[in-house]
């Protein structure tokens, strides 16, 4: 157990080192040289760099403190920790790292190879269940006051506010096109490296200790499961079946529960294409949760 947990600090480590790698590389080599804005708190604070002496991982750090405070009640100490460790580590890294060399000047390969960067980062963080804050949290604050408008929706709109106030500042309507170009590149690597475009997972798990299981996904991930009864082929004993759906963001604290409980479980874990049903997708196409 001692081994098995060392094996996944170092895993972790290493992912965030990685991630944190090639988000600078994205800030130092390609987004900011061409004054590319991503939307989300890296933009603000590109945006405020631009009339501030200021270094960019600074000023992400600061901006995102008070968000990730007030949305520590709901998300728990464990996200506080993760996005805390995301925020920090990336930001720092396009600080330490602004000595990385600008090899290209177009506009359009800045903001293709910037966004592939930042997406393949985001995308490593992610299923390493690691966040780096952003819009999310400021979408979250707001929903408590608007609870009937989708969560995606106001990360779109704080985007999109975001990305428009910097065309307004660096001028020119060409670098909307460019900002555009590199939002787009980046969620596609984000999700590739994921999960594909899938908007959930479905989790079989055959399990010997059921009870515990389903007690461990509801505490740690806040997740319902539904028990299913099955006949074992080759015993012809009766097993239960845990059935439950989770968000791409949460399949890694899905996976470290499991093996938690039980390392002899069997699972079969499927893509979801489309979940309706409290936690994700309502049936009029609103949001119900952050981690869909």
């Amino acid at each position: 157990m001692k081994r098995s947990r060392t094996k996944l600090i170092a895993y972790d480590v290493a992912a965030v080192a990685a991630a944190s790698l090639l988000f600078a590389a994205a800030m130092n080599m390609f987004i900011l040289p061409a004054e590319i804005t991503v939307g989300g708190i890296t933009g603000v604070a590109t945006i405020i760099t631009h009339f501030v002496n200021l270094p960019v991982g600074f000023t992400i750090i600061i901006l995102n403190t008070p968000l990730i405070i007030l949305n520590t009640r709901r998300y728990g100490r464990g996200f506080l920790l993760r996005t805390l460790i995301g925020t920090i580590s990336t930001s720092l890294a396009i600080d330490l790292a602004n000595f990385l060399p600008v090899t290209v000047t177009d506009p359009l390969l800045c903001a293709l190879l910037g966004g592939a960067a930042m997406g393949a980062s985001l995308g490593i963080l992610l299923s390493r269940g690691y966040t780096t804050g952003g819009t999310d949290l400021v979408a979250c604050l707001i929903k408590r006051k608007l609870p009937r408008v989708p969560t995606g929706s106001l990360i779109m709109l704080s985007d999109a506010v975001v990305v428009l106030t910097s065309t307004v500042v660096f001028g020119g309507f060409d670098r909307l096109l460019y900002s555009i170009v590199c939002i787009f590149t980046m969620s596609r690597i984000a999700d590739y490296l994921i999960a594909g475009s899938r908007r959930a997972f479905l989790a079989f798990v055959v399990t010997s200790q059921p009870e515990r299981m389903t007690s461990m996904i509801s505490e740690r991930l806040g997740r319902g499961t539904t028990l299913l009864r099955g006949i074992g082929g080759y015993t012809l004993e009766p097993r239960q079946i845990i059935m439950c759906v989770v968000g791409k963001g949460e399949i890694f604290f899905l996976k470290q529960a499991i093996s938690d409980v039980d390392r002899s479980s069997f699972v079969i874990v499927l893509g979801a294409s489309e979940v309706l049903g409290e936690g994700f997708i309502s049936p009029d196409g609103g949001s119900y949760g952050l981690f869909v």
